[in-house]
C-alpha cells in the first residue's frame, strides 16, 4: 500500500446532508481522520490529524486542535487499546509504539454540542432557550475513523461496532484491498442498520472544488452498500443524518456525521 507524506498528500472530500426522510447535498464542514502513515512496516508509533473545514484539502488550514477534540485512541489487532496524546501542532500520536502485526482503527469522536445563529452572530454550546434573536439552531455529533496496518493487515478490528450515533462498518478490510475490488460498508443509527442513505467517497487528488465526489451510492433496507474503489491511494467514506431536533423551542435540527479513510494499493 502506497504511503502519503503528512506534508503534502492532498484529499478532497465531498460532503452530502441526509435526512430520516431523504437525502441532499450540501456544503458543510465535515470532520476526517488523516493518518500520518497509512502503512507502519515495524512497530513504531502512530501519528494522525483530526480535520475539519470547509475545503477538503490537505495539507488543510484548518486541523482541528486537540482542546476541541473529546477523545481520540487506537485500537489493535487483538482488541487491545492504545491512548492518543497531543504530538506536532494540531495532531496526535498513540502514546506507545504499536507492536501488534495486522489491521489497526484510530478514532476520534468530537464533542457534542449546540450552536446558534444569532442576529448578532454564532454563538457556541448555546440553543434557543439561552440566547435571544435566534435565527438558527443546530445540534451535532462527528464520528471519526481510520484504517492502518502495521505490517500485513489482519484482525478483524475493521468490523468491530463502537456504538458511535452513526457508524461505518467496512464488512470486509478495505486496508487488504487493490484498485476495482468493491467494499461492502455497513451503517449504523443508534446502532441499527440506517436504510436509504448516500454515502460518498472520494479519493486523494480527485478534485480541488469542493462537493466533489469520486464515487456516491446508497445504503439497502440492510443498512449495506458497496463501493467500488476506482482508484488507488487514501480514500475518505462520509455519511450524515440531519432530522428535526425533537424539542424544538430548544433547537431546530440534529445531525450526525460518521467519517472513514484508509488507504488502497
Amino acid at each position: 500500500m502506497k504511503k502519503h507524506p503528512w506534508k503534502t498528500a492532498v484529499m478532497i472530500l465531498a460532503t452530502a446532508a441526509c435526512s430520516t426522510v431523504g437525502a441532499t447535498t450540501a456544503l458543510a464542514h465535515d470532520t476526517w481522520v488523516f493518518m500520518k502513515d497509512y502503512t507502519l512496516t515495524k512497530p513504531a508509533t502512530a501519528a494522525l490529524g483530526v480535520v475539519s473545514s470547509h475545503v477538503f484539502i490537505i495539507p488543510a488550514k484548518e486541523f482541528v486542535t486537540p482542546d476541541k477534540v473529546e477523545k481520540v485512541f487506537f485500537l489493535g489487532p487483538d482488541g487491545s487499546e492504545t491512548a492518543a496524546i497531543p504530538a506536532e501542532k494540531n495532531a496526535f500520536q498513540s502514546k506507545n509504539a504499536l507492536k501488534t502485526s495486522g489491521t489497526h482503527l484510530a478514532v476520534a469522536v468530537s464533542p457534542p454540542g449546540f450552536s446558534s445563529k444569532t442576529t448578532e452572530g454564532y454563538k457556541q454550546g448555546k440553543t434557543k432557550k439561552d440566547l435571544k434573536d435566534v435565527v438558527s439552531c443546530s445540534y451535532s455529533e462527528k464520528f471519526s475513523k481510520a484504517l492502518f496496518t502495521v505490517g500485513a493487515a489482519g484482525g478483524d478490528v475493521f468490523s468491530k461496532t463502537l456504538g458511535h450515533s452513526l457508524e461505518i462498518i467496512p464488512l470486509q478490510d478495505p486496508t487488504s484491498m487493490k484498485v476495482g475490488d468493491v467494499v461492502s460498508i455497513k451503517v449504523l443509527s443508534q446502532g441499527k442498520p440506517l436504510p436509504s442513505t448516500t454515502v460518498s467517497g472520494v479519493y486523494a487528488g480527485f478534485s480541488e472544488e469542493p462537493a466533489t465526489f469520486a464515487y456516491t451510492t446508497s445504503t439497502n433496507k440492510e443498512g449495506i452498500a458497496k463501493i467500488k474503489l476506482i482508484h488507488n491511494g487514501t480514500w475518505l467514506l462520509l455519511v450524515k443524518q440531519k432530522s428535526d431536533y425533537p424539542d424544538t423551542t430548544v433547537c431546530d435540527t440534529k445531525s450526525f456525521s460518521a467519517a472513514l479513510t484508509f488507504n488502497v494499493r
